[in-house]
């Protein structure tokens, strides 16, 4: 039953991921100021300190996992390396030049992409081995 909660998430929360962006916020708000209405301030700190916890796991595995999405999409590269800023390095970037420069540091990703994939592919095959139990 608890991997059918975590596996469905994404059904569970579907409103609420296609809800407006300002309407979210402002329930996010509204809920807010209920769930402290009765709390003293060292109950309000810990809950807070709960939630934000909560939300920097939710924001780490995402950039985690977006991470590994632009690695196999071939869309990762490093503007930041030594490599690029030995040919690049101004103040303000020329988006065609930099990605011209990023090419010809970052030619070939495959074999990159090929070790994600494979690494992808043992984590699919472990969570169905998970979800079968």
């Amino acid at each position: 039953m608890y991997f059918n909660i975590l596996f469905n998430m994404n059904k569970i929360f579907d409103e609420i991921f296609n809800l407006n962006p300002k309407i979210t916020t402002s329930i996010s708000f509204i809920l807010g100021l209920l769930l402290t209405s009765d709390l003293d301030t060292a109950e309000q700190n810990m809950l807070a300190n709960f939630l934000y916890l909560t939300a920097q796991t939710i924001l780490t595995n995402a950039a985690s996992q977006h991470l590994i999405e632009a690695k196999i999409n071939g869309e990762r590269a490093n503007i930041n390396s030594k490599e690029v800023k030995s040919y690049y390095n101004p103040i303000i970037y020329d988006m065609n030049k930099i990605k011209k420069i990023l090419n010809e540091v970052y030619p070939n990703k495959s074999e990159e992409i090929q070790i994600i994939e494979k690494a992808i592919k043992n984590l699919e095959d472990k969570i169905n081995e998970l979800k079968k139990d």
